[in-house]
């Protein structure tokens, strides 16, 4: 029998944080789910742990080290109504599952929502992000404001638009496969803590984070052009814009001389836009 949700967790050499991630999903409140554990090619002792739990609804999947091909396989292989995502090293609070599970039934418009996260281990810190769809679009250009450890997704839009984690945005491919579900679908955030998120010297965006700011790099520009395709047609402003205002900005990205400064004004050009009706999404 099918399971309401699919909890896809992706593991890597995670032997010193693997278990408290599965038992904090085992513990939750909500309990029709089966877990995922996606075993990247690791080489410590992650298998064994995973193994070891005798709980029917956890299943481990090994694959080759290939990050991208393994989210994928998660996918494919989730056959749940929904897909909830955590990291190998961060931990669900209790009643994750039974929140995003209430909120995404009771609003059928929503593709995917995410939450709040709570930052542990070196320091403590409540992430909070936007909640409403237009305003989480628009964030898309500064930085994903679906915090991935919270990301909770209806299956049926990745099927019905074939989305998938894409290669070519290194270690921000969650923030592609956001920006691509909030495109096709409303997004939205809960206003209230969903997941404990671990800060350690040996995460992947402590790792790479050269890496990671080049893969956001190459989404706030697509979410630029997104933005900009969508001018109001007929528009006085927007046919300038249109005819001289993206040219510029086309070749000012051409010359890889972007900074964070830049993605700051787009983010408040669009916002005043949309307020004005002229980009109309």
């Amino acid at each position: 029998m099918k399971k309401a949700i699919t909890v896809m967790i992706p593991v890597y050499n995670a032997e010193a944080f693997i278990r408290e991630t599965v038992d904090s999903v085992l513990c939750q409140t909500f309990t029709d789910f089966n877990i995922l554990a996606l075993d990247d090619g690791s080489t410590d002792g992650s298998a064994a742990i995973i193994r070891s739990y005798s709980d029917p609804r956890v299943k481990y999947v090994p694959c080759p080290h290939d990050f991208i091909g393994t989210l994928n396989k998660g996918l494919e292989m989730a056959d749940s109504r929904y897909i909830a995502l955590i990291d190998h090293d961060d931990m669900m609070l209790s009643y994750r599952l039974k929140t995003q599970y209430d909120f995404m039934e009771s609003n059928p418009d929503i593709a995917a929502c995410g939450g709040f996260t709570l930052s542990f281990d070196q320091y403590s810190r409540e992430e909070k992000v936007p909640l409403e769809h237009r305003e989480i679009m628009q964030t898309m250009l500064l930085y994903s404001p679906i915090l991935n450890p919270t990301g909770f997704i209806r299956r049926q839009v990745l099927t019905d638009s074939h989305i998938r984690y894409e290669r070519g945005y290194s270690y921000s491919t969650d923030y592609k496969l956001w920006s691509e579900i909030g495109k096709v679908g409303k997004l939205a955030n809960i206003p209230k803590i969903l997941t404990l998120y671990r800060v350690h010297g040996e995460q992947t965006s402590v790792k790479y984070r050269r890496q990671c700011l080049e893969g956001g790099l190459s989404v706030k520009n697509e979410m630029i052009n997104y933005f900009l395709s969508h001018l109001k047609e007929g528009d006085e402003l927007a046919e300038a814009i249109d005819g001289d205002f993206i040219p510029a900005i086309n070749e000012l990205a051409e010359t890889g001389i972007i900074s964070e400064i830049f993605f700051r004004f787009m983010y408040e050009t669009v916002c005043s836009l949309m307020n004005k009706g002229i980009i109309d999404i």
